[in-house]
């Protein structure tokens, strides 16, 4: 059983009354999910602002691998 399937009969378990907390808790994920995709970017942007990092990693990428 996949985990999808797992997880809507373990849902359609759960008495109606608590339904509301399930959407919520699914909406706390997806805010995680997203928010950790903002904080990758960000990350990713500045690590590449970063232009002494950026010619030393192009250097040592050249005498591994060769110029381009």
């Amino acid at each position: 059983m996949s985990g999808r399937t797992e997880l809507i009969n373990e849902i359609d378990k759960i008495p109606p009354k608590y339904i509301g907390e399930v959407l919520d808790f699914l909406g706390y994920l997806r805010q995680k999910a997203e928010n950790q995709n903002v904080d990758d970017v960000a990350a990713y942007q500045v690590m590449a602002a970063d232009t002494e990092r950026e010619q030393e990693a192009r250097e040592w990428c050249n005498a591994y691998f060769g110029p381009k």
